[in-house]
């Protein structure tokens, strides 16, 4: 796994700071500082925090189109899966080990003592639920990230009902970072043309995955038969992740986003409802940064503020830190990186920080709620939980539209 520190500003998609080699290795990008008081509604108490009431399956699917050097794109796909949680406990659980999340080419670097595996609540080729369909929320990652680093967060949501779909976003991913370590590529700024055609590659390859899922729902051979509607699609996107998320709303496929401590749309923002998450403790996503963003929407809007975590809460890789494996740990211990870089990929991840698993309760709950809302079927007013609800977090809310 990397540390998906994530792309604070377009212009981060490609790293061009003269450590360039070592960031690739980390996956790190960096942001601004900046503070803002921030307004709170209603305390309400909310249901979404625990693991819903369907069992979730998991499959990769092709998308049919391939990328330079990387080839074929995939998409996980977390789904509602046949039976209830209880039942599916007798069926093989899904896991991925810190290699499977690198090019094939450098899996071997790796030392056994670093590549911990992660075991994630979802069942791989279960059969889908035939009470579907049900609605398609589409995925992208943080800058040098992976599709699936952030496996127990889209398996929790797939499991209140969505079809979650995370795509091989190749040129923004831990594998171009990889690739491109050292070389002048890595250490030359993008241009403003060059940020604007990424960005368009990455809007297709999540619209392309949108394509993908909805066919093999109408494929009777396939576990997604019948699991996926067209009609009701919704878009998440972490870091880098955002600006895809909320860009594929100028889609009439796409109703929804939900930016995780997100970079915003290119251009002007689309007047469809977003929600932004973004925890205080975030050092890259800082609190002027995503105040900024959250003033340029001009459509139904919230902006939900966790007391604790960082910009590295969201991934599965903040247990692999905890643990004491991963890319971050080797490099820390073969001296690949200074001090200040390291703190950076541990932003939020700290045994003195919330530990993820109670990090995704909050996330987990704010983005099902909105999901639940602007897809049709529940009320709009965005609550702030009781005291208690998750413990030794507050959460700060604004909302507008």
């Amino acid at each position: 796994m990397r540390i998906s520190v994530g792309r604070a500003e377009r212009v981060v998609r490609a790293a061009w700071v003269t450590t360039a080699g070592t960031l690739a290795l980390l996956g790190l990008t960096v942001g601004q500082a900046g503070a803002s008081p921030r307004a709170m509604t209603a305390a309400s108490t909310p249901p979404y925090q625990q693991a819903g009431p369907d069992a979730v399956g998991v499959t990769t699917i092709d998308l049919g189109t391939a990328a330079p050097s990387f080839g074929e794109r995939h998409a996980t796909v977390f789904y509602p899966a046949a039976g209830t949680p209880s039942q599916a406990v007798a069926l093989p659980s899904f896991s991925y080990t810190q290699a499977d999340t690198l090019p094939m080419a450098y899996q071997a670097i790796l030392p056994p003592q670093y590549n911990l595996t992660t075991t994630v609540d979802a069942h791989p080729n279960a059969a889908g639920s035939s009470r579907g369909p049900f609605p398609i929320v589409l995925f992208d990652f943080g800058a040098s990230g992976q599709r699936l680093l952030y496996s127990n967060l889209l398996a929790g949501i797939a499991s209140w009902g969505y079809v979650v779909v995370a795509a091989d976003y190749f040129e923004h991913s831990l594998a171009a970072q990889v690739e491109n370590a050292g070389s002048k590529k890595a250490a030359v700024r993008p241009t403003a043309a060059q940020e604007r055609r990424a960005a368009a590659l990455d809007l297709s390859v999540m619209l392309s995955s949108l394509d993908a899922v909805v066919k093999a729902s109408a494929d009777p051979s396939s576990v997604l038969h019948g699991t996926a509607n067209p009609a009701k699609v919704a878009a998440i996107g972490h870091s880098a992740g955002g600006q895809t998320a909320f860009d594929a709303l100028n889609s009439p496929r796409v109703a929804t986003a939900v930016g995780w401590s997100p970079v915003g749309p290119v251009g002007t923002p689309a007047r469809k409802p977003v929600m932004i998450i973004r925890p205080t403790g975030d050092d890259v996503i800082t609190a002027a940064w995503v105040n900024r963003e959250y003033a340029a929407f001009r459509g139904p809007a919230a902006l939900v503020e966790p007391s604790r975590g960082g910009h590295n809460t969201y991934t599965d890789t903040c247990v692999v830190i905890r643990n004491g494996g991963g890319l971050i740990q080797y490099a820390i211990a073969h001296h690949f990186v200074t001090a200040q870089l390291a703190r950076l990929g541990f932003n939020g991840c700290l045994a003195t920080d919330i530990s993820p698993q109670s990090f995704w309760r909050v996330v987990q709950y704010y983005t099902v709620f909105q999901l639940v809302a602007r897809l049709g079927h529940g009320p709009t007013t965005v609550p702030v939980p009781a005291r208690g609800v998750f413990p030794g977090v507050e959460v700060s809310v604004t909302q507008k539209g």
